[in-house]
């Protein structure tokens, strides 16, 4: 009778976890079946009809390239919304004149915004010691003094980004002369 006692609850415990395992079995079997027929739907993209979705036609470029130049390069593809008028003149690229010379004025206009940003900042730090000096206070000198320190971290943070930016400009300018763009491109306009 133990026997029986212990078998019977086992059993029913197996059949039940059987046909729950059988239930979500063929949920799964079901669900994968519509997936594939998702898939049967779907369009497949091949080379010749990625061509269409670019913005610009960059030919593959050889592994050797270092990684500033694969960023330098992905950031200059034009965008689809640009619509390029079809008698302006291009790269061997396939990238416009415009395109150049709007790349080319921003990296330039980067460069000069950060240059300013250190006249102004060397002019803070002056202002910041004048007043320091003038302060008798030994508390208000003490922020006076965090002032200058935070100026000073500015200043490293700006020298930094203006060396990347010219790092930057100078890279683009490389990659026009090599993408075939003309000088008078790339060269700064004077106002």
């Amino acid at each position: 009778m133990k026997k029986i006692a212990v078998v019977l609850p086992t059993a029913l415990l197996l059949m039940l976890a059987s046909t729950a395992y059988g239930q979500s079995l063929s949920d799964l079997a079901n669900k994968e079946k519509e997936r594939r027929e998702e898939i049967k739907n779907a369009r497949v993209i091949t080379d010749e009809d990625a061509a269409k979705y670019r913005s610009a036609t960059v030919p593959d470029q050889p592994s050797g390239e270092n990684e500033t130049e694969k960023k330098g390069s992905e950031a200059k593809i034009q965008s689809r919304s640009e619509k390029p008028d079809p008698d302006e003149p291009v790269d061997l690229q396939g990238r416009t004149e415009s395109f150049w010379r709007k790349t080319m004025a921003d990296a330039r206009q980067k460069v000069k915004d950060l240059e300013n940003e250190t006249n102004v900042l060397i002019l803070k730090l002056n202002d910041l010691q004048m007043k320091f000096y003038r302060e008798d206070n030994g508390f208000k000198r003490e922020g006076i003094q965090r002032e200058i320190q935070k100026t000073f971290y500015e200043q490293d943070l700006n020298r930094e980004n203006l060396a990347k930016a010219k790092n930057t400009l100078q890279d683009l300018e490389n990659e026009a002369r090599k993408s075939g763009a003309l000088p008078g491109w790339i060269e700064a306009r004077n106002p």
